[in-house]
């Protein structure tokens, strides 16, 4: 009999804290879900210079007002991947009403003339917009590349049958020489032509041995700036030894 009366206190007990687990369980629930308290106030954004913050804001799939608990992080980061202006990004939750998006943009390094168009590319190659007007920001452009049917988000290197210009295109924005450039032609596979934003033209001659002769472009430009010479041509196409055309009179 007294087993049995044991037995039956501490079934009771055992169904009693059941039933405040699941009474916890439940207000808890009710105060996140059904309650504003955890409802969001604030999107933050950092990290965007160039995107505009409604337009990052909607890709993530953030709604202020909604329950912080609701968003899909993955969902919304996937989303915000694939703007072709942002390279990488994370939501996070800051309890309990703020929500941060951090995103790392791609910044267009190139304008390349396309069909009356304007396409302007990243260092890894990836196509940010096509545009109708150039020459919104002073980027270098670049002639003689086939290319065919790009769209935006596309990798335009990809494209590319040689390796050696995504080798030049690279490195020279490696160097600090890209955003030196007015132009760049590769129209003819001899003599790739460049025009500095300060008038001098450079024949670079073939782009194979890229890395060597940027380097040897950079020293001479060095050189030049600190003698204060006046530089009408560098001729890289001519052997060896590079020839430096001045423009004394």
């Amino acid at each position: 009999m007294k087993k049995s009366k044991s037995y039956k206190r501490k079934a009771r007990k055992r169904i009693l804290k059941l039933f405040l687990f699941i009474l916890i369980l439940t207000l808890l629930y009710l105060f996140i879900f059904k309650t504003s308290f955890f409802n969001i106030k604030n999107i933050k954004v950092m990290g965007n210079h160039k995107m505009d913050y409604d337009k990052i804001v909607k890709a993530s799939m953030c709604i202020q007002g909604e329950n912080i608990f609701k968003i899909n992080k993955r969902l919304g980061e996937e989303s915000l991947n694939r703007l072709p202006y942002i390279k990488q990004s994370k939501i996070k939750r800051k309890l309990p009403k703020e929500i941060v998006i951090e995103i790392e943009e791609r910044e267009e390094i190139a304008i390349i003339p396309y069909i009356g168009s304007f396409v302007y590319i990243d260092e890894e190659g990836y196509i940010l917009s096509i545009e109708e007007k150039g020459g919104k920001v002073k980027l270098p452009q670049i002639f003689g590349l086939d290319l065919i049917d790009l769209e935006v988000g596309e990798n335009l290197f990809k494209q590319l049958e040689d390796d050696n210009v995504v080798d030049f295109i690279l490195l020279s924005k490696q160097a600090k020489l890209l955003s030196l450039m007015k132009y760049i032609n590769f129209s003819d596979s001899n003599n790739t032509m460049i025009e500095l934003n300060n008038g001098v033209k450079v024949a670079f001659g073939t782009i194979d041995n890229v890395k060597y002769k940027l380097s040897f472009l950079f020293n001479i430009l060095e050189d030049v700036e600190k003698r204060n010479i006046n530089v009408k041509q560098i001729l890289l196409n001519k052997g060896s030894n590079p020839i430096i055309v001045t423009d004394d009179k």
